[in-house]
């Protein structure tokens, strides 16, 4: 079957497959040959619905990645909506006419083909070379030149333009250009692109002057002016295009199509807002008549959604202004491609439709990918395999991707190497041209796109291509794959392995799959031992040039044997083991071991020992070694890896990686180097986790070796499952003895229970056997105790933690308390013994391990425990809570530091009770017997048992009876009465007075009567000075009443507020409250002596309020006249007469002073 009868066009035609903005040929079979596909039916129906009925919107973003046709589609609407005529046809009404199954959408634009416009088309990138991407106002210059251009003007020297408007405006540009082209001998529109020469400038001059008929003189610098003087903006700009539009027909659009705008803002904030402003602008200016329609590869909210610097009100501004928005996909480009390229004929659809009948299932087999990475559709159905054929689904979208990725990594050359540069159509086109003929049975490969793209591909990319079809003969399939291999290199959603690539690599359906793939598998050998490719785990990946040289240093990279261990050892022990110790079920306590790989120690040694032999060991696959190194050595097993193609090669190949990366990054390597590490570095930490996940499943199917023996375990997919497995049954053989401490678990808690429970609740009538783990321990230190040598915790621990035993600390710790508990041993830390909560505290520490000894408990004479019994009950009123001697002496001495510590409690009350001071030797006493080696406590219980029990009774029971009864509150009374009342015992009868003073220094205040007759002594005395205290009270009182009398009593006393005689009498009414209160006799006697001052104070103030503007009559009592006499005493009549007449003087000096002695 030829091209020719397939397919319903001929494939060799000439098809513009790249649209550019400014070309102009071929306009109408650009139009004519356009799909409109479903997809862009859809979306643009909302345009043209917006287009015609304006809501303020005159912004339209189409964006779309390589081949979706977003170019194609702006300068499409660039023609439909000019609608101008070529060759006869309207544009607008072709376009129309294609438009099927939506009438609606057709009448929509028809309609807009009645709107009268101009459309400005233009690529944004290649007009900017009037200005800088770096330039804010760079599109703004922009939209000046391809305007200028448009009006005809001189777009590229945005002064000489508005030059030409100025003359256009006033009527003479065309009168200019003549009289210009008459003086300078060359047209106005050549001449103006040196409008700097003299000559120019020269004959500009003449012709302004003759139009304007004027000097020529004053326009030959107009130019010079008008270049500093122009300031171009926004507003001006807009306002020039309402302008022009305001020349034009009513309802007169100007459309701006601006293609590749998201590429040349790319992530230039402030040029995207520039864009905004002027559609903005242009909307209010224009009112609607000027819209601006711009394509990027990118949606809109991906250029301006997450730039952190485009506030929030901006970017809502963005959206609202290219509110209009279609976005093309992939899906359009299969379309396109399916009818302009792959139509069929009528015969071709029946015999494919046949063939895909018995076909079917066949291509859903071969065309599967493996289930890694991205997953591509196969054929839907009968039709999609019609109008695909003999292309496969999957390679639309993946050379797209591919395709965009690899402009990514500016593959492409030229200085418009942007994806949209290359078109889908065109490639496709030309692998159809390189196929030649077909039949039912043809697929089109991957790798034959490669072609279609060749000559775009820079040449320093695919020089490896280039070389190694000088070099590799023989093979093309391998060359195919290198080509294919290139392709999806940045493609990483697209997983390279053995599988996909042999599904890229069909050109057949007949093909035998698993022929095919062992022949890709073969090429890909080939491929990688010769450095055109390299293998990370199961996927290949193409090298460039550059890449192949580093890929060879790595390869010729040293590494060492340690290197290789090391690195087993961080992936099984450290990431998949991932542990130093692995728990026993049984006991639920962890073991330390030892790590071993290939025979080589990594770490400490340990009692148990894991050892794993990989592919790398000498002695790999050699059973007899296996079995050698485990028979008799029941501490170790040894875990022998099944073998793995490719695992050593690939371990060795990540530590060159690893090495060659440290070796050789550094910030003098150029750009393309430091790339290519940096991936390479990348593509090691996968192999890193691929190798990892890899030993994981290895170790886990790993063969087993126990004690000389193949041992059975069950396989599992997780390494360290197998390995916690076969641990399990390495701690039973290696700790024989672990059996001993039984099915319970031993933790804190248990030792705590042992410890503070009494002996009756932990071993009950049966105190007398021990357990078999409990006897292990105390003959341990009973040997030990006859070799001279001391046992400590430590000691125990280091000698029951090794083979047979295995015993887990805190299970030792309880054996020691269990014998502890059981009076089988004593503990000491250093000298002193220890009490069990001690005891119990060293156990729970292990920093006191080292220095907490462990001794055989020592025997005691019956009778002497008997007698200390006997003692502590008499003593201490309670009976003895233990019978085990040391338990008792240490609730001796725990009893007796109790006592000690209240007595010395209760002579902290000796101040107040001087008797008590009898305590002190019976409380030295029972301190130093708490302190006493409890074994000499009990033999030396005669020396001091009897001092004991006479001083409880003959002291401390009195005392305890006085302290707790009514004694003491007698003495409390007698104690409070005499330091209460002691000043008003000198005005009162003493002579129970010395009564209570003698109870109070009493010895032993609390025999006998003699707190009872203190009682009785205490009440009378009390009566006593209560009656003395009232007659007090009662003279002062009557003194004070006389007094107030005398001021009540005065001349003029009733003409006083009531206020004022309160103010008068109130000093007296204040102290006789003042006397009413008081209890001390010397201190009733003082206010007594009070009332005569009071009195004359309070006759001064009435004087003051009776006449308050008369001079102050003070009244001072006849006390406070004081005589200064050289006698002590009158002895003589002079004497007298002498101190008479002083104190008349001294009287008559008060009364001139308009005061009034009371007498």
């Amino acid at each position: 079957m030829n091209l020719n009868s397939l397919f319903l066009k001929d494939v060799n035609r000439a098809i513009e497959t790249v649209i550019k903005a400014d070309d102009q040929d071929h306009v109408l079979t650009e139009v004519e040959e356009y799909v409109v596909t479903q997809e862009i039916a859809k979306k643009i129906t909302h345009f043209f619905a917006a287009y015609n009925d304006y809501q303020n919107v005159n912004g339209v973003w189409i964006s779309g990645f390589f081949g979706s046709g977003k170019s194609h589609l702006l300068k499409i609407l660039s023609y439909v909506l000019e609608n101008k005529a070529y060759e006869g046809e309207q544009l607008g009404e072709v376009f129309a006419a294609k438009i099927e199954g939506d009438d609606l959408l057709k009448a929509d634009v028809l309609r807009a083909t009645r709107i009268p416009s101009e459309s400005i088309l233009f690529n944004i990138d290649q007009q900017a070379v009037i200005t800088a991407k770096t330039d804010e106002d760079a599109i703004l210059k922009v939209f000046y030149k391809v305007f200028n251009d448009h009006q005809g003007y001189f777009g590229g020297q945005p002064h000489v333009a508005e030059f030409e408007r100025w003359l256009d405006q006033e009527g003479h540009y065309s009168a200019f250009m003549a009289r210009f082209e008459h003086y300078a001998q060359v047209h106005w529109t050549v001449g103006r692109r040196k409008y700097f020469a003299p000559k120019i400038k020269d004959a500009i001059a003449q012709a302004l002057g003759e139009i304007h008929q004027d000097d020529p003189a004053k326009y030959r610098d107009i130019l010079d002016t008008l270049r500093v003087d122009n300031r171009n903006s926004v507003e001006g700009f807009c306002e020039k295009v309402a302008a022009y539009i305001a020349t034009k027909p009513k309802g007169f659009r100007l459309n701006f199509y601006v293609d590749e705008v998201g590429q040349f803002i790319s992530d230039n904030t402030k040029l995207m807002l520039n864009l905004q402003t002027i559609a903005e602008t242009l909307a209010t200016k224009c009112q609607g008549q000027a819209w601006v329609f711009a394509t990027a590869q990118e949606d809109l909210e991906a250029i301006v959604g997450d730039n952190s610097s485009i506030n929030s009100d901006d970017f809502s501004k963005i959206q609202g202004r290219f509110k209009l928005r279609i976005s093309l996909t992939s899906a359009n480009v299969d379309e396109v491609i399916e009818k302009r390229l792959l139509a069929k004929t009528a015969p071709a659809e029946q015999q494919l439709s046949q063939n895909w009948a018995t076909e079917q299932a066949n291509l859903n087999t071969i065309l599967s990918f493996s289930e890694a990475g991205v997953q591509f559709r196969k054929f839907r159905d009968e039709h999609d395999y019609v109008r695909k054929f003999p292309f496969v689904p999957y390679q639309f979208d993946l050379f797209q991707q591919c395709i965009r990725e690899l402009s990514k990594h500016n593959a492409f050359q030229g200085r418009h190497a942007s994806i949209g540069e290359r078109s889908m159509l065109g490639v496709f086109q030309e692998v159809l041209k390189n196929i030649g003929k077909v039949d039912t049975t043809t697929l089109v490969s991957f790798d034959q796109m490669f072609e279609g793209i060749r000559s775009t591909i820079r040449g320093e990319i695919q020089i490896a291509i280039t070389l190694a079809e000088k070099n590799i003969v023989g093979n093309p399939l391998a060359l195919r794959i290198l080509k294919a291999l290139f392709l999806v290199k940045y493609y990483s959603n697209f997983k390279t392995n053995t599988r996909n690539i042999s599904v890229m690599m069909l050109q057949s359906t007949d093909a035998d799959l698993k022929s095919h793939e062992a022949s890709v598998q073969e090429a890909l050998n080939l491929l990688e031992n010769q450095t055109y490719i390299q293998r990370n785990g199961e996927l290949y990946e193409f090298l460039t040039d550059d890449e192949k040289d580093v890929e060879n240093e790595i390869k010729t990279t040293d590494i060492d044997q340690q290197q290789i261990t090391q690195f087993f050892n961080e992936v099984l022990f450290d990431a998949v083991i991932a542990d130093n110790r692995i728990r026993f079920i049984e006991n639920k306590q962890d073991y330390e071991f030892t790590k071993r790989i290939d025979g080589a120690t990594v770490g400490r040694d340990k009692e148990l020992t894991l050892e794993i032999i990989t592919p790398n060991s000498p002695y790999y696959g050699q059973e007899t070694y296996y079995e050698g190194q485990t028979m008799g050595v029941t501490t170790t097993v040894l875990f022998v890896l099944p073998q793995a193609p490719r695992l050593l090669q690939d371990v060795r190949l990540y530590l060159k990686t690893e090495k060659y990366y440290k070796q050789n990054i550094s910030s003098t390597n150029n750009e393309a180097l430091t790339r290519i590490i940096y991936e390479k570095q990348t593509s090691n930490v996968v192999r890193k986790r691929q190798l990892t996940s890899q030993l994981k499943q290895l170790l886990g199917l790993a063969t087993v070796y126990l004690n000389g023996t193949r041992h059975e375990v069950s396989h599992s997919s997780d390494g360290k499952t197998k390995v916690v497995n076969a641990f399990q049954d390495l701690v039973r053989l290696a700790y024989a003895n672990l059996r001993m401490l039984g099915q319970l678990h031993y933790d804190e808690n248990t030792l705590k229970t042992i410890m503070r429970s009494p002996q009756d609740d932990l071993f009950g009538s049966d105190e007398a056997t021990i357990s078999e783990a409990e006897n292990e321990v105390y003959n341990l230190i009973l040997r030990r105790k006859k070799q001279a040598d001391r046992t400590s915790i430590t000691d125990l621990k280091d000698h029951f933690s090794k083979k047979p035993y295995g015993w887990y600390t805190n299970a030792l710790l309880c054996m020691c308390a269990r014998l502890y508990k059981r009076g089988k041993v004593e503990a000491r830390q250093d000298a002193n013994l220890l009490s069990e909560e001690d005891f119990l505290n060293n156990l729970l520490s292990n920093r006191t391990f080292s220095n907490t000894l462990l001794e055989p408990q020592v025997e005691f004479d019956q009778h002497l425990i008997k007698q200390l019994k006997t003692l502590y009950q008499d003593l201490f009123d309670e009976a003895a809570p233990a019978s085990e001697a040391r338990d008792l002496a240490q609730q001796f001495k725990q009893k007796a530091r109790d006592e000690a510590r209240e007595l010395y409690k209760l002579l902290g009350n000796a101040s107040a009770y001087p008797f008590l001071t009898a305590l002190q030797p019976l409380a030295k006493l029972l301190e130093r017997l708490g302190d006493m080696d409890y074994s000499l406590l009990i033999q030396q219980i005669h020396t001091f048992e009897d001092e004991l029990l006479d001083a409880k009774e003959q002291l401390l029971d009195p005392i305890r009876k006085f302290w707790n009864g009514e004694q003491k509150k007698i003495f409390d009374r007698v104690n409070t009465f005499l330091h209460g009342d002691r000043s008003n015992f000198e005005y009162v009868d003493d002579s129970e007075l010395l009564l209570l003073r003698e109870v109070q220094a009493h010895a032993r205040p609390y025999q006998g009567a003699i707190l009872r007759d203190a009682k009785a002594a205490m009440e009378k005395l009390q009566q006593k000075v209560a009656d003395r205290v009232r007659e007090e009270k009662e003279n002062t009182l009557q003194q004070i009443t006389q007094a107030k009398a005398q001021l009540t009593s005065q001349p003029d006393f009733g003409e006083l507020s009531a206020e004022q005689q309160q103010r008068v009498t109130q000093p007296l009414d204040k102290l006789t409250q003042q006397v009413q209160d008081q209890r001390y006799i010397a201190s009733i006697r003082q206010h007594d002596h009070q009332v005569a001052q009071l009195v004359a104070d309070s006759l001064t103030t009435y004087q003051k309020l009776l006449r308050p503007d008369a001079p102050t009559i003070e009244y001072i009592p006849m006390k406070n006249i004081k005589v200064v006499s050289a006698h002590r005493e009158l002895t003589t009549p002079e004497e007298v007469a002498d101190y008479v007449a002083q104190l008349q003087a001294e009287l008559l000096r008060h009364l001139q002073a308009n005061r009034r002695i009371k007498l």
